[in-house]
């Protein structure tokens, strides 16, 4: 189902560089903007002296000559422009966070509530703006009614579409004392319920919140990079000023000018610039899969993990059930069992109903009372009695739909829609009436329990599946077993995470022999069969114990403490506000299996991390043979042999220096976007990437400059 969310999070992108983010670029040149990134901070102050030196040459004796004052301004020029691409990639990262809050605002919605107001003994009804209600306030809600705001039931049961948020296609079962969230769809019965929040308190208002506050403090694998550039750029810095002493000594005339694009190609400026926005695009990324994720220490930790826990139901099975058998009580046929529930479900558009119809179908159990079914009455499914179904007339020959029985040819036939009551409404002579639900509900309203009732229902569930019983007439005829079904590409996706060397564990309160079945199925050798939430903590504990970095799901307050304590905590936004806190990530959709992509996103995070660093690291050895041969050129004849691209004087250091400029807005939407990320082993992930972003770093450079060259001769 395509819910709303993903329909706001899909809508039209603004332009790549909007005003806006070419403003904050700009701002961001501000010097004291830059300390936090010394290397750009360093190009800075090389521009203003190059600047300087176009301006009064007169100012660098023996370092500038008056002639190319015109080389120095452009030199400067290029410099700033260098820096500027690196304030416009981390102003361009920064704007992916803020559009998904702009996202989520766009959900907010005004919707009119059916106020209740208790006076004097009397109750009635006054419509009301959802923006007026306040906390405590009671409203009522109906069936096809959008809840205008967060709140608790006090009264009723129903069935409840969250799908707005959570992403969830099965409707939710709600009784007293649970909570609904503004937005959903009450999709059967009657609630009266409290709400429990200020309009400016809403659970989409905290997402906003949470999207907002989320910090970017630098990780540690950003931290030793950082340190490593310091370093390289410490000794780059120690170099040059040698250089230019000797020049000075030993009269060798070298130029400031040239001295200091050299010392700027040298400078890992390409990670420099890169690296911020490398580490917010893993954030925005996770905000495009509807991902809150708090901290980027959480995205880059996900590419360390070492052991997944997973839950089964929700993250390896669908969560919805498909009917794979009919099984008939003593004195019936699988074809009347069949064909019972042909007929319930021929109204019933849930997965559960569609399965029902199609396993019938498959199975030639196609009813007689086909044709009657555009007069029947439909017992619509209650929250309360658990059941279901549709009281037909007698008829004979079978005319189905072209469609095939689509859900939307299906519902042109319903006569009318009541509620089923338990006891139900008198059967006549001429009638058929097809009830099928919970066992035990179907207990409570047939005249008489086959002796095998409990054992059937027992089998089914010992092999982990579930029972739907079925009564024709108030009489049992059988029972349907219903099977989960696994998520597709579940059994690739696990495959794909123990290829990368992560070792999946499945958590499950199911008793052993299912929780073994199911993972022989999709091929997880450890599982925690009939799991309690404590669980986790303790096996978190015990991974971590072992030095394994441990990510883990969880959505009640008991997964609270493993929460916490894993190094990857991903909550579900449909779970408690405590599980919320503990976590790191929080999926706004309350998909399980999201976990598996959190994990491969922070593999690539680093991948790309790792690739932008090989190739700037590459580049300095291209642009050092560029402008080293020509630099004392004049005075040292013996240096034009390694002259190998033939470059003069000033186009070597502007070929050099416009390459090293260009490069980063070229990489930036690798760097936002990552590189291609196949799983595979860690060792052949790293080898590849040295020959591909190594080798390719040191080529592409001699390549580009000596283009660049050229055209700048032929100007």
């Amino acid at each position: 189902m395509t819910t709303r969310f993903s329909k706001m999070l899909s809508v039209r992108r603004p332009a790549l560089i909007s005003r806006k983010v070419f403003i904050d670029s700009l701002v961001r040149l501000n010097p004291l903007r830059l300390v936090a990134n010394p290397v750009m901070l360093i190009v800075e102050i090389t521009f203003l002296i190059v600047a300087a030196m176009a301006i009064y040459p007169e100012g660098f004796p023996r370092v500038a000559n008056p002639s190319l004052q015109l080389f120095y301004a452009e030199v400067a020029l290029i410099l700033l422009i260098t820096v500027w691409f690196s304030t416009l990639s981390d102003s361009l990262a920064e704007s992916q966070a803020k559009n998904t809050a702009n996202s989520l605002r766009r959900l907010e919605m005004e919707v009119s509530s059916k106020k209740i107001l208790i006076e004097e003994g009397s109750r009635r009804i006054v419509p009301t703006p959802s923006r007026e209600l306040r906390k405590g306030d009671l409203i009522l809600l109906e069936k096809n009614d959008t809840v205008p705001i967060d709140a608790q039931v006090l009264e009723g049961i129903a069935m409840v579409d969250e799908s707005l948020l959570t992403g969830e296609s099965t409707a939710v079962r709600k009784a007293p004392g649970d909570d609904v969230i503004g937005g959903s769809q009450i999709l059967s019965d009657t609630l009266t319920v409290k709400v429990t929040v200020n309009p400016d308190e809403t659970f989409i208002n905290q997402m906003i919140r949470m999207v907002e506050s989320s910090k970017r403090p630098k990780t540690p694998n950003e931290q030793a990079v950082a340190i490593v550039l310091i370093g390289l750029t410490a000794i780059f810095t120690i170099l040059i000023g040698a250089l230019l002493g000797v020049s000075l000594v030993l009269s060798l005339a070298a130029d400031l000018s040239v001295l200091i694009a050299l010392y700027v190609c040298l400078l890992p400026t390409t990670i420099g610039a890169l690296l911020p926005s490398i580490g917010l695009s893993g954030i925005s990324r996770l905000y495009k899969e509807k991902i809150v994720a708090k901290s980027g220490r959480a995205v880059e930790t996900a590419g360390d993990t070492d052991v997944i826990l997973l839950d089964k139901t929700g993250t390896i099975t669908v969560g919805n059930r498909q009917a794979v058998e009919f099984l008939p009580f003593p004195g019936f046929t699988e074809k009347d069992v069949g064909e019972a529930a042909f007929l319930a479900s021929w109204h019933d558009d849930t997965p559960e109903g569609r399965s029902l119809i199609r396993l019938a179908y498959e199975n030639g159990f196609v009813p007689k009372e086909m044709n009657s079914l555009d007069a029947s009455e439909v017992y619509e499914f209650s929250a309360s009695t658990r059941t279901s179904g549709v009281k037909v007339a007698g008829g004979t020959g079978v005319m189905l739909p072209k469609s095939g029985g689509a859900g939307r040819e299906r519902g042109r036939l319903r006569r009318k829609f009541e509620p089923h009551v338990e006891g139900g409404v008198p059967i006549g002579s001429d009638e058929i009436e097809i009830i099928k639900g919970a066992p035990d509900a179907i207990k409570k309203i047939v005249k008489s329990i086959p002796a095998d009732y409990d054992k059937t229902v027992q089998n089914i569930s010992a092999a982990g599946d579930t029972a739907m019983a079925l009564s024709r007439n108030r009489e049992a005829i059988g029972v349907v077993r219903l099977r989960d079904v696994l998520k597709p590409d579940i059994k690739e996706k696990i495959m794909a995470v123990k290829v990368m060397g992560i070792r999946p564990v499945m958590i499950t309160g199911d008793q052993p022999l299912t929780a073994k079945s199911i993972a022989a199925e999709v091929g997880i050798d450890e599982y925690q069969p009939e799991a309690k939430p404590e669980d986790k903590y303790h096996i978190v504990k015990r991974e971590q114990g072992e030095t394994r970095i441990v990510a883990m799901i969880g959505d009640g307050t008991n997964d609270a403490p493993a929460l916490a304590m894993a190094d990857v905590g991903l909550a579900m936004n449909s779970g408690t506000q405590a599980a919320k806190e503990a976590a790191n990530m929080v999926d706004l959709e309350s998909n399980p299996a999201k976990i598996i992509e959190v994990v491969m996103l922070g593999k690539q995070l680093l991948m790309t991390r790792g690739a932008v660093t090989t190739f700037s690291i590459a580049n300095d050895v291209a642009k050092y043979f560029a402008i080293m041969p020509v630099l004392f050129a004049s005075t040292v004849p013996e240096l034009k042999a390694l002259n190998v691209l033939g470059l003069g004087l000033n186009t070597a250091v502007l070929s050099a220096l416009i390459f090293n400029a260009i490069i980063i807005p070229l990489l930036i939407p690798l760097a936002m976007r990552g590189v291609t990320f196949k799983p595979s082993g860690t060792m052949s992930l790293f080898l590849k990437n040295t020959v591909i972003y190594g080798v390719g770093g040191v080529i592409i450079p001699f390549v580009g400059i000596k283009l660049i060259d050229v055209g700048i001769s032929l100007l």
